[in-house]
């Protein structure tokens, strides 16, 4: 409601525009992920697929058995031949296309003249076919070869020749597939899938004999293993492995392609096609594509951690490939479903050489957004997405009738949130009625063109949500004569066929508060015609004139960080004392206003430093609130921001060292009766543990003012020369000032340090550092307390350091993020600390070094040095023995190894 009691009507949510709206074939809504249905999208034209247009329309070749690669777990690509008779590598590294196996025999040396030998050399045997291969998860790659008489099985790990692996009968293969317990699946020509375990040996059925005296298995027995054979049917082209024991099938069926999953039971799941119908329904031309038989390719995506899949499938052309993305019964409903993406994946130069895909969260450097390969042009070639974007020409939308409850009310105006590209438009029409059954019967009435608003959005203090497009604003425009108690609007978008306007939002307000009928007599309203003109005319300055008006009534929103605009966040900011740094986003800003009590409450302490370079450090997509609101919890989170106090670094005295509690003649006694501070620099170490420092400072001092000695005690009588000399030098004497301080703070009044000290000094300002030890007791305490612990911890006091950790995916380190947020925490250290100390910022591994990590504190040895949880996996591997503090040598444990190492059980020629 506005301030003038204005309301509106509204389509916000996908179910309010697909729903509520009657929008025809013609439209679409983004983003169309089921998963996402709840998320900020638009009402779009809807997109199509653009359809490379071929030079001919011949069929290209169906790829053979020798098409295809498998990729290893170093990203090398393993393919063999045209002919088959020879496996190649292209290698990740040099990006080149070379011979595997079998390698170039050398050509044999010359005879000598006049030796004995064949008068012809032997004929060197035909190669093998080799008709199929595939890397396995146990990183072997077999080959499949009914002329070598089995598997050949290459260990990628140990290298060396093929270990032959017989399999009598072996049926002629189409392809064979890695699975995920380390075995392998072979789809041969009569469209069946053979198994072959771990072990890499082909299944064989166990024949069980009926037998009256077997026991009955019991309920909590093991599942009986898989069958060896699994016959796909007649119309099985191709399969690809999936998780879970589970096949994807592509079936022909004349000219159509369908898709099914199943499992070694034979347990089908739904099958979904044809898939030419979903291309057709996304072209402009509405033409029925035709799609390869024999090429099917299962894309994974490039984050691990991510779920879900896409199938490729190839045009019969070999011009371009086709999208389906996968979603698993789980999330749709019970069914599998494969949804066409509207994607334009071209290729250039394809000649049936099939398609090769990475494992999930398996990256190459070298082409970081390609998941898929296809051969052409004699090299593989990464299967990219170009941007082709094609969309409806027009769509017409028939909004929900909206019911005002007031009859003969006059509908004010419409106010539409969309994104409208160049060569797009978006019109309205309207029209109302007093009656349901009259509102049907009107005409629809065009309004005038959706013009932008010139303050942005009508609502007081709104900005756009932080889902919501860069480019969508809001449109509105006066309803000319909609009058009536319902209302219905028409929204019609037209595009160039290349990018479509979004709808985001529409609110319709109602009613129209009339200036003419609240602020100007009678008289302007008795004519019909010219009262219709001025009360529109006066809303033009009624609807600017509203916009201030409830801008001034909800100031309240200005003052709160969860619903202050973004733009006035600085200014709020400067009510509490807030700074903010350059580089913190709106969410983490909000945040802090939310707690900036308690973060102004331990600035410049140890928890508010560690709070503000945590906040500068982690990505504002991470959630600050238990930060916020707990930062004494900051030292215990895991793989966080440390903070050190560079003071607790002190090494301690030796365990031989002089304490006060032995006595001066046990001290005596180590310095070989010589009482003077000055003496021999390492005796003193040897016996105090350290060397007195106010001593020589005080001895420097006496050589230019021409001062014998300093006194133990008050001079009496009184001596000018000692006064001079304090006064002369109490400036240049630090060290001198702080054994006063400390002895003020000790002992608060001078009557009470003469009485333990047995002295008569008249001020504790005119104390010098003493030059030999005290002679009592107390005095040698408060000397030795005052060297020990406060002059040995002077050079780290006021000095702390600020470790940053590494993110945890190391793997894709951005140096250059990493600079600008270290620089963050920089400033936001500078800004923070108090100003007589001193900060350093460095990374954790920086630290790991014996004498400056403090193991429990600042490091944590059992997480590795990044404080990375899968280096302490490390510990439980038997062939690398763990680091253990106190039974083996720093040089002798290992925190990483370059490559992964296979186990020990591993067979191959090697070992």
């Amino acid at each position: 409601m506005d301030a003038n009691g204005s309301r509106f009507h509204a389509l916000v949510t996908r179910a309010d525009w697909t729903a509520r709206a009657t929008p025809d074939a013609h439209w679409d809504w983004l983003p169309d992920d089921a998963a996402q249905a709840d998320a900020l999208g638009q009402l779009v034209l809807k997109p199509l697929l653009f359809e490379f247009k071929a030079g001919t329309a011949q069929a290209l070749d169906e790829p053979t058995s020798h098409a295809g690669g498998a990729f290893d777990a170093y990203g090398n690509l393993y393919s063999l031949s045209a002919d088959g008779t020879a496996i190649r590598v292209w290698s990740s590294g040099s990006g080149t296309l070379t011979d595997f196996w079998p390698l170039p025999e050398p050509s044999p040396a010359p005879p000598d003249p006049g030796a004995f030998g064949p008068c012809a050399p032997a004929a060197p045997p035909p190669p093998w076919v080799l008709e199929a291969l595939t890397v396995t998860t146990g990183h072997y790659l077999v080959v499949a070869s009914r002329a070598a008489g089995g598997l050949l099985i290459f260990d990628l790990h140990g290298g060396g020749p093929p270990l032959p692996q017989p399999w009598a009968d072996m049926p002629e293969p189409r392809a064979l597939l890695a699975l995920a317990d380390g075995g392998v699946a072979l789809f041969d020509v009569d469209r069946a899938l053979h198994r072959l375990g771990p072990d890499l040996r082909p299944c064989v059925p166990r024949v069980v004999s009926p037998s009256a005296f077997r026991p009955e298995p019991a309920a909590d027995a093991e599942p009986p293993p898989p069958p060896c054979r699994l016959a796909l049917g007649a119309d099985a082209t191709a399969v690809a492995a999936l998780p879970g024991d589970r096949f994807l099938v592509l079936r022909d069926r004349g000219d159509r392609r369908h898709l099914a999953v199943v499992d070694w039971t034979g347990v089908a799941g739904n099958e979904v096609g044809p898939l030419e119908a979903q291309i057709r329904d996304a072209t402009a031309g509405g033409v029925l594509p035709q799609l390869s038989r024999r090429t099917l390719a299962v894309e994974w995506p490039a984050d691990p951690d991510a779920s879900g899949f896409s199938v490729l499938l190839l045009a019969a052309s070999g011009d371009q490939a086709f999208r389906f993305r996968a979603m698993a019964p789980e999330a749709a409903g019970g069914e599998w479903r494969f949804t066409l993406q509207r994607d334009f994946i071209p290729l250039r130069r394809y000649a049936a050489g099939g398609f090769a895909s990475l494992a999930p969260g398996q990256v190459l450097h070298r082409f970081p957004s390609a998941r898929a390969f296809y051969f052409g042009a004699d090299r593989w070639l990464p299967l990219l997405t170009l941007p082709r974007p094609r969309c409806e020409r027009d769509g017409v939308l028939d909004g929900p009738v909206w019911d005002s409850a007031t009859p003969g009310c006059v509908w004010h105006r419409v106010a539409l949130d969309a994104r409208r590209p160049p060569g797009s438009s978006v019109t309205l029409q309207s029209r109302a009625a007093d009656t349901p059954d009259g509102l049907a019967l009107q005409p629809w009435r065009d309004e005038p063109a959706l013009l932008p608003h010139p303050g942005g959005p009508e609502l007081p203090w709104r900005e756009p949500s932080p889902g919501a497009c860069k480019e969508v604003q809001t449109l509105t425009c006066l309803l000319q004569a909609a009058t009536g108690r319902y209302l219905q609007l028409r929204v019609q978008a037209a595009s160039d066929g290349q990018q479509s306007p979004g709808l985001a939002a529409l609110r319709a307000w109602y009613p129209r508060f009339s200036y003419l009928q609240h602020y100007l007599p009678t008289v302007y309203r008795a004519d019909a015609a010219s009262s219709a003109f001025t009360e529109r005319f006066l809303a033009l300055f009624e609807g600017e004139l509203t916009r201030w008006e409830d801008r001034i009534a909800a100031a309240q929103l200005l003052l709160d960080a969860r619903t202050a605009p973004r733009e006035t966040l600085e200014w709020l900011a400067g009510w509490l004392a807030v700074v903010f740094d350059g580089s913190t986003g709106p969410a983490r800003r909000r945040a802090l206003l939310r707690h900036a009590f308690g973060v102004q409450a331990r600035r410049g302490t140890v928890p508010g430093l560690l709070l503000a370079a945590t906040l500068a450090w982690e990505p504002d997509d991470v959630d600050a609130e238990p930060w916020l609101a707990a930062p004494e919890a900051l030292p215990d989170r895991l793989h966080g921001v440390r903070l050190q106090e560079l003071f607790g670094l002190a090494p301690p005295l030796p365990a031989g060292a002089w304490r006060p509690a032995q006595g001066r003649a046990a001290l005596l006694e180590r310095l070989g009766g010589d009482d003077s501070l000055l003496a021999d620099p390492a005796r003193l170490q040897q016996a105090l543990g350290f060397v007195p420092r106010a001593a020589r400072e005080e001895a420097a001092l006496l050589v230019p003012a021409r001062l014998a000695d300093v006194p133990d005690d008050e001079p009496r009588p009184r001596s000018e020369d000692f006064d001079d000399y304090l006064v002369a030098t109490q400036p240049c004497a630090p060290l001198r000032q702080r054994w006063q301080d400390y002895l003020a703070r000790r002992w608060r009044r001078i009557s009470l340090l003469n009485a333990a000290w047995g002295t008569g000094w008249r001020g504790f300002d005119r104390i010098p550092s003493p030059l030999g030890l005290p002679a009592g007791s107390a005095a040698l305490a408060d000397w030795w307390r005052f060297e020990a612990q406060i002059v040995r911890a002077l050079t780290p006091a006021h000095r702390f350091r600020v470790v940053l950790p590494l993110p945890a995916d190391t793997a894709r380190l951005d140096f250059d993020e990493l600079a600008r947020r270290r620089a963050a925490v920089e400033r936001a250290v500078a800004r923070d600390k108090p100003a007589h100390t001193v900060a350093e910022i460095r990374f954790g591994f920086e630290l790991f070094r014996v004498g400056e990590a403090r193991l429990g504190h600042d490091t944590r040895l059992e997480l590795g040095l990044l404080r990375r949880p899968e280096l302490a996996a490390l510990t439980t591997d038997s062939i690398w023995p763990p680091f253990v503090l106190g039974e083996r040598d720093l040089g002798g444990g290992q925190l990483t190894h370059p490559r992964p190492l296979p186990p020990r059980d591993r067979v191959g020629l090697d070992r």
